[in-house]
């Protein structure tokens, strides 16, 4: 019974931030369920979970999807599947990682002290193919796909609804992705749907609050608030290299 009630406050947790900030339902919720769960477990009913939020998210900023920049994102991200595939058979995956882990938290840091116009990313295709790129490729290696985005729209000074919009439909098209081949692998069980099912109704009410809190969250403190989350995501991944 008290591994169900530390499940589900994780996945309520996880999908407030997850809504407040645009991404980062994934890395506060695995550290919580991996003291319940066993890793496989945690990591596969996950997935539908993480989907439900992501529909609740690019649901509530729908009017606000940037579509140009998705189809760009989407297709950097056909090609970064490809590239995640090769790169898993030829480079070590430690030396990926803290690569990522270092550079996100240095680009935290640096964004986190300019003015909010800084050193803006324009807004072009190319950008957005090249984070869609290195989101999937992420995604492919560790399951970890959210960072690159998440730089886009903050190097970009996306105005927050938009970034949301933009952010939940890739990570919706990207879960869903993920979750089919999940199933085709043989992946998901009857247990791993338990466990999706109960943390689904969860995270929906933190995702719910995180929306309704957001209204609240003037521009410059929504950009710092995605700084910390990416900061915090950069760390953790230097810290699981450790």
């Amino acid at each position: 019974m008290l591994d169900l009630i530390i499940f589900s406050l994780a996945w309520f947790v996880a999908g407030a931030i997850n809504n407040l900030a645009g991404f980062g339902a994934a890395m506060v919720a695995m550290p919580i369920l991996t003291i319940v769960l066993p890793m496989e477990t945690a990591v596969v009913s996950a997935m539908p979970i993480i989907v439900m939020l992501n529909v609740q998210m690019a649901w509530a900023y729908r009017h606000n999807i940037p579509w140009s920049a998705l189809r760009s994102v989407v297709i950097g991200g056909v090609v970064g599947v490809v590239a995640g595939l090769v790169i898993m058979e030829t480079v070590p995956e430690g030396a990926l990682k803290l690569t990522m882990g270092v550079f996100l938290v240095l680009y935290g840091m640096y964004s986190f002290f300019q003015s909010d116009h800084a050193g803006q990313m324009q807004k072009h295709s190319f950008w957005g193919a090249v984070a869609g790129f290195f989101s999937t490729l992420l995604g492919a290696l560790f399951s970890f796909n959210g960072p690159p985005l998440a730089v886009y729209v903050t190097a970009g000074g996306w105005e927050q609804k938009k970034a949301k919009g933009l952010l939940g439909a890739c990570f919706v098209l990207s879960g869903i992705t993920i979750l089919i081949g999940q199933v085709v692998s043989g992946a998901v069980t009857m247990e791993t749907l338990r466990y999706s099912a109960i943390g689904v109704p969860a995270v929906l009410a933190g995702g719910g609050i995180g929306i309704f809190a957001s209204r609240f969250v003037a521009q410059a403190v929504y950009r710092r608030i995605i700084l910390m989350v990416i900061m915090t995501a950069g760390l953790s991944v230097i810290y699981s290299c450790l």
